[in-house]
C-alpha cells in the first residue's frame, strides 16, 4: 500500500510540474508577444511621424517649384536619401508625376457617359503595350454610373458569377489596383500596365508629356486628324528617355502640336497638379511605406489627398 500511494504522489507531482510549465510558458509567451506588439506599433508611429515630415517637406518643395513646366530635370524630381534622420532610423523619399500618366478616370464624362477621344487614347496604349484593346471597354463599364454592359463590356450580371462575388464600381476610383477586378485582367497585364496609368480625379484629364512614358507619348498621336500609328518614342528606351530629359521637358508640347496637331492640347500639357509621394522609413529592423497623393493648386497651395500604408 505504501508503494502504490508513493507512486500516485509522484505521477501527481509531475503533473503538477508539467502543468506549471505549460502555464509559465503560456504567460511567458503571451508577455513577449506583447512586448513584441508594443514595440512593433511604437515603431509604427514614430514611422507615420517620420514619413508626414517627409511628406511636409515634399508639399514645400513643390509649392516653390511653380512655373509654365514641370520636368524630370527639376528639384522635385529628384530622389531624397536614405538619410539618417535619428540614431537608428533611415528616411528615403522620392516624388513622382501622376500626370505623366493615363487618367483611368477620364473614360467617363461629366455626364456619366463613355468620352470617344479617352476611349481611343485609352485603346491605343493598350496595343502598345501589346495588351487586348477589350481591357478599354471593360474598363469604361466599370466605371460608368449604368448598370447596361456595352457592346463587348460588363457589368454586375458578370462580376456577382465570379469565384468571389462582387459588382461593379460604376463611380470613379482611388486605385489602379481595382483593374484586377475585371475578368481575365491577370497580375502580368497589370505590372505591363501600371507604371502608364493612375486613378486622379476626372478633371485631370490631361497629360504631362516632359514627365510621360514613350507608348503613351505615342498614344497622343491617335489625336491626330490622320490618327497616325507612330511607335517613334516607345522604340526608345527608360534609359535614353532618361537622359534626354535630364536637360529639360523632353518632348516639349510645341513639337507635338506640330506633328500630332492643335487637337493634342485637349489631353496634353507641361504642367502637373498631382504627384504621388512615397515615403521609406527604416527603424532598427522594421520597414514602412507611406504613399501619400498630393495636389497643388493654382496659387501654389499643396496638400494631400489620399494616404496609403503599404500600397500605392
Amino acid at each position: 500500500m505504501r508503494s502504490r500511494q508513493r507512486g500516485v504522489a509522484l505521477l501527481t507531482a509531475v503533473v503538477l510540474v508539467a502543468l506549471a510549465t505549460m502555464l509559465a510558458v503560456a504567460i511567458g509567451s503571451r508577455g513577449m508577444l506583447g512586448a513584441r506588439r508594443s514595440i512593433a506599433n511604437s515603431s509604427l508611429e514614430q514611422g507615420l511621424q517620420y514619413a508626414q515630415g517627409a511628406e511636409a517637406l515634399a508639399v514645400w518643395g513643390l509649392s516653390q517649384q511653380l512655373g509654365a513646366r514641370d520636368s524630370l530635370d527639376q528639384p522635385w524630381a529628384q530622389p531624397l536619401g536614405p538619410l539618417e534622420v535619428a540614431p537608428g532610423v533611415l528616411m528615403a523619399a522620392q516624388l513622382s508625376d501622376e500626370q505623366g500618366k493615363f487618367n483611368l478616370n477620364t473614360l467617363i464624362n461629366a455626364r456619366g457617359e463613355v468620352d470617344p477621344e479617352a476611349l481611343k487614347l485609352f485603346t491605343r496604349l493598350l496595343e502598345l503595350l501589346q495588351l487586348e484593346p477589350r481591357w478599354a471597354v471593360l474598363w469604361a463599364d466599370w466605371i460608368d454610373t449604368d448598370v447596361l454592359p456595352g457592346s463587348n463590356g460588363a457589368e454586375d450580371s458578370v462580376y456577382l458569377s465570379q469565384t468571389v462575388p462582387h459588382r461593379a464600381a460604376n463611380m470613379p476610383v482611388t486605385s489602379i489596383s481595382e483593374l484586377l477586378q475585371l475578368p481575365g485582367f491577370d497580375l502580368a497585364r497589370y505590372t505591363r500596365l501600371a507604371p502608364y496609368v493612375t486613378a486622379l480625379p476626372p478633371a485631370a484629364n490631361k497629360i504631362n508629356v516632359c514627365t510621360a512614358g514613350g507608348p503613351l507619348l505615342d498614344a497622343l498621336f491617335v489625336l491626330s486628324p490622320q490618327g497616325s500609328a507612330t511607335t517613334e518614342y516607345s522604340r526608345m528606351s527608360a534609359v535614353e528617355l532618361a537622359a534626354l530629359r535630364k536637360r529639360g521637358c523632353f518632348p516639349e508640347l510645341a513639337v507635338l502640336r506640330s506633328t500630332v496637331g492643335a487637337s493634342v492640347e485637349r489631353r496634353a500639357t507641361e504642367q502637373s497638379r498631382f504627384f504621388r509621394l512615397r515615403s521609406d522609413i527604416g527603424i532598427g529592423t522594421d520597414h514602412f511605406a507611406l504613399y501619400s497623393l498630393l495636389m497643388r493648386e493654382d496659387s501654389g497651395l499643396v496638400r494631400p489627398l489620399l494616404r496609403t500604408l503599404g500600397t500605392e
